[in-house]
């Protein structure tokens, strides 16, 4: 015997077949407008990358996603007192990168594995003349720790100082910026509250601390900062926050900073007339505390210094990547420079990623 349907069934049936049409033509626009940005369907459809692309595209065009996102995430808050994956809320109004807590397993190792690619730059700049000074930027958690909801490990706290160290052993001139970040954080703020980077008073720090533990680099070159403008900043660690702000409106005050212009000043010496601008030879190599604008980290060197410098910086990309572009550059092979300064965040000790070693060429990237 056959099944009967029944009433019930019908129903459902039909609601079924409803809901199908319905979502069917919800998502005709959402294909036509997939289909108008593809310049390179075929290529995409015959690798098997143009069905994900699609499905990306569509998940973030769905009328429910959002809402759903944000429930969970007032959820998650209201029971663990968490943020999305990625951030870590700390006391009153800071939040903190998760990379800045998760330490590898094999953390000396990981360490050991970094140096060795350090001490290979600082061998190839050698060979070109060039000194390699390696700036390591504190963490956030371990200059702000009062602000933490979790206090650091002790191999965390001590890491900078182990860092450190451990590049003066192989030879290699590095800078103590943890020591006056330590003293100078309960003043005003080397970090902003809402994002990973340091603030512009954290940059002019690190400037400054620089010049006076390495004086034989300043310069003759004068050079003025002056403050131009303000500017309210999205922290990039409010991403990782879904839920709803009157939950704990406290993440979502808005942060400011001043923004700063770093001008070469004129000069009317005989010199200066005579022999024209002169070489530049020193280099600046970073990463987003370096590239991005905002913190000026480039000027407030230039004017600790007092001398132009090359700066060669790629956001999001990490310091290996950075360096990489640098080496394979003109700037490296041009034989003027004299001092390369490499700004370093510490939490890249903590990657369990592959890291890119710094001895590339323009045709190929050698994976360490």
């Amino acid at each position: 015997m056959f099944p009967v349907m029944n009433s019930a069934s019908k129903v459902n049936g039909i609601l079924f077949c409803v809901m199908l049409c319905a979502m069917f033509l919800y998502s005709l626009p959402a294909v036509f407008a997939f289909a108008g940005t593809q310049t390179q369907a075929l290529s995409l459809f015959l690798d098997g990358k143009l069905v994900r692309k699609f499905e990306q595209f569509y998940d973030k065009q769905l009328f429910l996603r959002d809402p759903s996102v944000e429930l969970w995430a007032n959820i998650q808050h209201a029971i663990f007192r968490e943020g999305a994956s990625g951030v870590v809320l700390g006391r009153d109004g800071w939040l903190f990168t998760n990379q800045e807590y998760l330490q590898p397993r094999d953390l000396d190792g990981n360490l050991e594995r970094q140096l060795v690619l350090i001490d290979k730059v600082r061998a190839q700049l050698a060979q070109q003349g060039a000194r390699l000074i390696v700036l390591p930027v504190p963490m956030k958690l371990d200059t702000y720790a009062a602000h933490s909801t979790y206090a650091p490990s002790p191999q965390i706290s001590g890491l900078y100082e182990q860092f450190s160290q451990r590049l003066r052993e192989r030879g290699i001139d590095t800078v103590d910026l943890r020591s006056a970040y330590l003293s100078a954080a309960a003043d005003e703020p080397l970090f902003l509250r809402n994002d990973t980077h340091w603030s512009p008073r954290g940059a002019e720090l690190a400037a400054r601390t620089l010049a006076g533990q390495f004086p034989e680099l300043i310069g003759e070159t004068p050079y003025l900062t002056q403050a131009v403008s303000e500017k309210e900043v999205t922290g990039d660690l409010l991403n990782y926050l879904k839920f709803d702000p009157r939950l704990a409106p406290s993440y979502f005050e808005p942060v400011h900073i001043q923004l700063y212009e770093t001008l070469q000043q004129s000069r009317n010496d005989l010199a200066a007339s005579l022999f024209g601008e002169e070489a530049v030879s020193l280099a600046l190599v970073g990463t987003s505390y370096t590239r991005i604008d905002d913190w000026n980290f480039v000027g407030f060197l230039k004017e600790a210094l007092q001398r132009d410098l090359v700066s060669v910086a790629l956001e999001a990309r990490g310091p290996f990547q950075s360096m990489n572009e640098f080496l394979a550059g003109p700037a490296a092979q041009s034989g003027e420079l004299q001092t390369v300064i490499w700004e370093f965040p510490l939490r890249t000790l903590l990657a369990q990623r592959q890291i890119p070693s710094p001895l590339a060429t323009p045709e190929t990237a050698q994976l360490q």
